[in-house]
């Protein structure tokens, strides 16, 4: 192995093709039963990567925070440079690194800082979704790099590994949402030493350093200091939905012990799909140890599985089922909001129901729709946006000029939950399915939310505030298309 630096060059480039190159690759840093660095090179060679560029002596802000605040302590410390490596579809040739093409540039897969630690090397990483999750609703952010001063971007989910002394799997998670909310200009950015710095000692009976973890209390005071207050739900204790089925626990009136409930409450998948739907990361806390989840999608068969970005195994990791996850049982689910982000997105949910059942049933025409809310042919689909956002896009939803613009003169606080109504054989055969919507302020309490715009067959009201007269107009009598990837 090279040394950590090495004065006379600014990069290495690596064109690996097969198996044993890319081993090879792999071998300079780590060893077989580190996982987290052979899936970031395997996300990177399932994208088509020919050209590896190691850049030297990289300085990483997240990195060097961690060196000052920790590394330069010990006796015998670390280099205080990391390394990053660039992932490339085009073949680039090293003399003409500095002056890329836009076909090379274009060919861009993303990075993934090495640090000089002995455990856990993988840093900050955003690389491109492999093929196998292309499909998957992601919480993908995209991210810009100055690669030897060519202007590059990258969209994908963020990643980092826990180096097991300063940084837990806990702060790797905390993090990894801190990011993307960074890169979605929700935040400024904070660094890894800081996040540390964060975590109050006072709510656990453990040292600071070398850090043990963090539990539920400390990682909700981390959030909170990062301008990002955490909702949190225990899977022994999750909310009941109106048109959600509750499932019942397998255990008999007279069994000794009760089975946890991350082994058979499905109602997590909905409330995990709610976040994930509004492009908010939700950390899941299992035995002792945190990872993310970034993304969801439907199997073959129309059962969920989630995407993981789990410090023990790499980025966009494929569970088929919470419940045979290799961390089952679940015990808990954590997503950080936005400081305004008052209503839950069970009370959203629940309140369009009563409102869409309110409506339908005053109208001969829509008492259909009454019938299938009652016995789940129609299902509610629920995800955050801003009000922005929701204007711009729902120019795609609907042809009537009169609609589009009562909808986008509309006065909507900055964030918005949205409720969809979809008739899922529609959604199956990719037709248009929704046939209703609701628009709520995210900024309303839990109890009797208010409406802010109503979508029904033939109809669209918007509410405007400071008890102004609602606006009527015209709207679609068919089912349009859904403002979601995945339904």
């Amino acid at each position: 192995m090279r040394p950590w630096v090495d004065p006379d060059k600014s990069c290495w480039v690596h064109r690996p093709r097969n198996d044993e190159s890319w081993a090879r690759l792999a071998g300079e840093y780590t060893d077989d039963e580190r996982r987290p660095l052979h899936q970031v090179l395997e996300v990177a060679r399932a994208g088509g990567c020919r050209t590896v560029v190691v850049e030297n002596r990289y300085v990483d802000l997240d990195y060097r925070s961690e060196f000052s605040a920790f590394w330069s302590l010990k006796f015998d410390n670390q280099s205080p440079f990391a390394r990053r490596l660039h992932f490339f579809a085009a073949d680039l040739a090293e003399e003409t690194l500095h002056k890329l093409t836009d076909a090379e540039a274009s060919s861009y897969l993303g990075y993934s800082i090495v640090r000089p630690v002995p455990h856990g090397r993988v840093g900050r990483t955003v690389l491109t979704p492999p093929p196998e999750v292309a499909d998957a609703t992601l919480t993908s952010i995209e991210d810009e790099v100055s690669f030897f001063g060519n202007p590059l971007k990258v969209e994908g989910v963020p990643f980092c590994e826990q180096d097991s002394e300063f940084l837990r799997c806990a702060h790797a998670a905390a993090w990894i949402c801190h990011y993307t909310a960074v890169r979605r200009g929700n935040v400024g950015r904070r660094s890894t030493a800081e996040i540390v710095e964060l975590s109050p000692t006072a709510l656990s009976p453990e040292r600071a350093l070398p850090s043990q973890g963090l539990n539920h209390n400390q990682l909700q005071v981390v959030f909170r200091a990062l301008g990002q207050p955490a909702i949190l739900y225990g899977l022994s204790n999750l909310p009941r939905v109106v048109g959600v089925e509750d499932p019942l626990s397998p255990d008999e009136e007279d069994a000794p012990e009760e089975t946890p409930a991350g082994w058979w409450d499905t109602r997590m998948i909905s409330i995990i799909c709610r976040y994930l739907n509004s492009g908010f990361p939700v950390l899941i806390g299992a035995q002792d140890h945190a990872f993310v989840l970034v993304g969801w999608r439907r199997n073959e068969e129309g059962q969920v599985q989630f995407i993981a970005c789990d410090d023990r195994i790499g980025p966009y990791e494929v569970i088929p089922s919470p419940f045979e996850h290799y961390m089952t049982p679940w015990d808990s689910i954590m997503i950080p909001l936005p400081p305004k982000v008052y209503l839950s997105a069970e009370a959203a949910e629940g309140r369009a129901h009563e409102f869409f059942r309110s409506f339908v049933e005053q109208v001969d025409e829509l008492r259909e729709i009454e019938a299938e809310l009652a016995d789940g042919r129609i299902v509610l689909r629920t995800a955050l946006r801003t009000g922005a956002r929701y204007k711009r896009e729902v120019s795609d939803l609907t042809r009537s000029e009169e609609t589009l613009r009562a909808l986008r003169h509309a006065r909507l606080p900055h964030w918005v939950w949205i409720v969809e109504a979809h008739r899922p054989e529609l959604c199956e055969r990719d037709e248009a399915c929704v046939v209703a919507a609701a628009v709520l302020d995210s900024t309303a309490f839990d109890v009797e939310p208010p409406l802010d715009v109503l979508a029904l067959p033939g109809m669209v009201i918007v509410y405007p505030p400071d008890e102004a007269d609602e606006v009527k107009v015209n709207g679609s009598a068919t089912p349009w298309g859904s403002l979601l990837k995945a339904h």
